[in-house]
Protein backbone atom coordinates (compact mmCIF):
# COMPACT_ATOMS: atom_id res chain seq x y z
CA UNK A 1 0.00 0.00 0.00
CA UNK A 2 1.19 3.75 -0.33
CA UNK A 3 1.72 6.32 1.68
CA UNK A 4 -1.34 8.02 -0.10
CA UNK A 5 -3.27 5.00 -0.30
CA UNK A 6 -2.32 4.24 3.73
CA UNK A 7 -3.44 7.84 4.51
CA UNK A 8 -6.56 7.62 2.54
CA UNK A 9 -7.54 4.74 4.59
CA UNK A 10 -6.78 6.33 8.07
CA UNK A 11 -8.65 9.58 6.97
CA UNK A 12 -11.45 7.40 6.29
CA UNK A 13 -11.02 5.42 9.54
CA UNK A 14 -11.36 8.68 11.35
CA UNK A 15 -14.21 9.93 9.43
CA UNK A 16 -16.24 7.34 11.06
CA UNK A 17 -15.64 8.99 14.54
CA UNK A 18 -17.14 11.78 15.30
CA UNK A 19 -15.29 14.88 17.57
CA UNK A 20 -16.49 13.06 20.69
CA UNK A 21 -15.08 10.08 20.11
CA UNK A 22 -11.55 11.54 19.38
CA UNK A 23 -12.05 11.35 15.42
CA UNK A 24 -11.35 13.80 13.19
CA UNK A 25 -13.59 16.81 11.26
CA UNK A 26 -17.54 15.65 10.50
CA UNK A 27 -17.20 14.06 7.35
CA UNK A 28 -19.10 16.79 6.03
CA UNK A 29 -18.74 20.47 6.84
CA UNK A 30 -19.42 23.81 5.22
CA UNK A 31 -15.58 25.50 4.36
CA UNK A 32 -14.66 28.52 2.22
CA UNK A 33 -12.72 27.99 -0.66
CA UNK A 34 -9.73 30.34 -1.89
CA UNK A 35 -8.54 30.25 -5.09
CA UNK A 36 -4.90 32.37 -5.08
CA UNK A 37 -3.13 33.57 -8.14
CA UNK A 38 -3.67 36.00 -11.39
CA UNK A 39 -7.63 35.57 -11.14
CA UNK A 40 -8.14 35.06 -6.98
CA UNK A 41 -11.49 34.54 -5.63
CA UNK A 42 -13.13 32.95 -2.82
CA UNK A 43 -16.36 31.67 -1.57
CA UNK A 44 -17.89 29.68 0.98
CA UNK A 45 -19.56 26.38 0.29
CA UNK A 46 -23.14 26.31 0.44
CA UNK A 47 -23.73 23.36 2.30
CA UNK A 48 -20.89 20.17 3.81
CA UNK A 49 -18.89 18.81 2.02
CA UNK A 50 -15.69 16.39 2.53
CA UNK A 51 -12.74 18.67 3.80
CA UNK A 52 -9.61 17.93 1.13
CA UNK A 53 -6.49 17.49 2.05
CA UNK A 54 -3.29 19.00 1.10
CA UNK A 55 -2.17 17.75 -2.60
CA UNK A 56 -6.09 16.73 -3.65
CA UNK A 57 -7.34 18.32 -6.67
CA UNK A 58 -10.84 19.75 -6.42
CA UNK A 59 -12.99 20.62 -9.73
CA UNK A 60 -14.87 23.52 -9.61
CA UNK A 61 -17.65 23.74 -12.55
CA UNK A 62 -19.60 27.06 -13.08
CA UNK A 63 -22.50 27.75 -14.45
CA UNK A 64 -21.89 27.52 -17.98
CA UNK A 65 -20.51 23.98 -17.95
CA UNK A 66 -16.88 25.39 -17.81
CA UNK A 67 -14.22 23.07 -15.71
CA UNK A 68 -11.49 24.44 -13.77
CA UNK A 69 -9.01 21.81 -11.69
CA UNK A 70 -7.27 23.03 -8.53
CA UNK A 71 -4.69 21.42 -6.11
CA UNK A 72 -5.15 22.16 -2.48
CA UNK A 73 -2.20 23.95 -1.29
CA UNK A 74 -3.19 24.42 2.45
CA UNK A 75 -5.66 24.45 4.35
CA UNK A 76 -6.36 26.81 7.44
CA UNK A 77 -8.64 26.06 10.43
CA UNK A 78 -10.18 29.07 11.86
CA UNK A 79 -11.28 30.11 15.56
CA UNK A 80 -13.87 32.81 16.91
CA UNK A 81 -15.18 33.34 20.34
CA UNK A 82 -17.98 31.76 21.78
CA UNK A 83 -21.19 33.57 21.50
CA UNK A 84 -20.95 33.58 25.30
CA UNK A 85 -17.72 35.94 24.33
CA UNK A 86 -18.85 38.36 21.96
CA UNK A 87 -21.29 41.08 22.75
CA UNK A 88 -24.80 40.37 22.16
CA UNK A 89 -26.55 41.67 19.32
CA UNK A 90 -29.12 43.69 20.64
CA UNK A 91 -26.31 45.82 22.38
CA UNK A 92 -25.00 46.53 18.53
CA UNK A 93 -25.63 49.72 17.87
CA UNK A 94 -25.38 49.62 13.95
CA UNK A 95 -26.68 46.03 13.70
CA UNK A 96 -25.39 42.44 13.52
CA UNK A 97 -22.69 42.42 11.18
CA UNK A 98 -20.61 45.94 12.61
CA UNK A 99 -17.55 46.10 13.44
CA UNK A 100 -17.10 45.75 17.29
CA UNK A 101 -14.32 48.79 17.97
CA UNK A 102 -14.10 48.49 21.50
CA UNK A 103 -11.42 45.78 22.57
CA UNK A 104 -11.29 43.85 25.80
CA UNK A 105 -8.47 43.06 27.93
CA UNK A 106 -9.45 39.82 29.24
CA UNK A 107 -8.73 36.26 28.17
CA UNK A 108 -10.95 34.69 25.80
CA UNK A 109 -12.70 31.60 27.93
CA UNK A 110 -14.45 29.66 25.19
CA UNK A 111 -13.83 28.93 21.39
CA UNK A 112 -15.16 27.62 18.38
CA UNK A 113 -14.64 26.53 15.28
CA UNK A 114 -14.86 28.82 12.13
CA UNK A 115 -15.43 27.87 8.60
CA UNK A 116 -12.39 26.08 7.06
CA UNK A 117 -10.20 28.00 4.60
CA UNK A 118 -8.93 25.53 1.81
CA UNK A 119 -6.40 27.41 -0.25
CA UNK A 120 -5.68 26.51 -3.63
CA UNK A 121 -3.96 26.70 -7.27
CA UNK A 122 -5.12 26.39 -10.08
CA UNK A 123 -3.49 23.27 -12.05
CA UNK A 124 -4.29 23.03 -15.65
CA UNK A 125 -7.96 23.48 -18.15
CA UNK A 126 -10.23 20.06 -17.39
CA UNK A 127 -11.65 18.48 -20.81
Amino acid sequence: MTDAEEQGAERDDLADLGPEQGGGPPAALPWTLVVEGEHAWSADLEHGAVLPCVDDIVEFIDATGDRQIYRVTRIVHTLQPTASDRPRVRDEDTGPNATVDETDARPVRELRAGLPRVFVRAEKKAD
